[in-house]
């Protein structure tokens, strides 16, 4: 309870940095673990709930792009004249599903991913120009960094159609899998925002401070608590399946206002017991 009640005072009682200063290192750390393992289930279970939906999910993507191929006893079948290319911009959104942010990916040409299930394979080499991917009969192969992987290896099967249908009854047979790998992804994502939002509130305001005797670690003690409104705020926009990139400059600006109030605070309760100390 304790930690719950930190988090919402870091957000709406200035008083709480008066105290949470002067709390030991280990203390102000595990607090931002508590937030980052906290934010992390929130968004993983997010993340993965808006994967796997019949609707918002990413079934009826991979029926559109996928759809006439099969793997049957591990090898890729398709009746479309070969090679041929995936539409990148169609292939980018499926992408950025997969990493739970819109626009991620941004715009992928059109030869990122070549379907080539001739024997053998048109050999299309290293390049810009090369495709990234190509999928073979027997395996995907990543071009640039040479690695073949079977299709029973990345889907966990050996038959499979790739049917909106059949794609939505394997992630629902998945979801826990499904659940764990959006709850990692979330842990590496989620300690690089904390850590890099609280160095970049922390030297911003040690920079524009006028006073900075209490030295640099005081303005850290004060990001590691105002920076709780970005990662609680991220994860209660994954929570709501809204995908917007301009929402971390929004919980940021009031990250920042937070610290700012703060020290602002600090420093009028600072002068004003340096002036009860000079009255006789």
């Amino acid at each position: 309870m304790a930690f719950f009640s930190d988090l919402h005072r870091a957000i709406f009682d200035a008083r709480f940095y008066r105290e949470a200063t002067w709390r030991s290192w280990g203390r102000v750390g595990l607090f931002m673990v508590k937030l980052l393992v906290l934010t992390s289930l929130v968004t993983g279970f997010a993340r993965a709930y808006y994967f796997v939906h019949p609707e918002r999910g990413v079934a009826a993507l991979v029926g559109t792009l996928f759809g006439d191929m099969e793997i049957r006893d591990g090898r890729l079948l398709t009746d479309r004249d070969q090679p041929y290319a995936i539409s990148g911009n169609a292939l980018a959104a499926l992408m950025d599903r997969l990493a739970g942010h819109s626009r991620f990916f941004g715009r992928l040409p059109d030869n990122f991913l070549v379907v080539d299930t001739r024997t053998p394979p048109e050999p299309h080499g290293l390049g810009p120009s090369a495709p990234a991917v190509v999928l073979k009969r027997a395996t995907a192969e990543f071009v640039n960094m040479r690695i073949e992987v079977p299709y029973a290896a990345l889907i966990g099967k050996r038959n499979m159609k790739l049917t909106a249908a059949d794609t939505q009854e394997y992630l629902n047979a998945n979801k826990g899998y499904m659940a764990a790998c959006f709850i990692i992804m979330s842990l590496f994502s989620g300690f690089f925002s904390i850590t890099l939002s609280a160095a970049f509130l922390s030297l911003a305001a040690y920079i524009f401070s006028a006073d900075r005797s209490s030295g640099y670690g005081y303005f850290l003690r004060v990001a590691c608590y105002s920076v709780t409104p970005v990662t609680l705020g991220a994860a209660l926009v994954s929570l709501s399946g809204v995908s917007a990139e301009w929402t971390w400059h929004v919980f940021i600006v009031i990250s920042t206002l937070i610290m700012f109030r703060a020290i602002a605070n600090g420093t009028l309760d600072k002068a004003s017991g340096e002036k009860s100390e000079a009255q006789p």
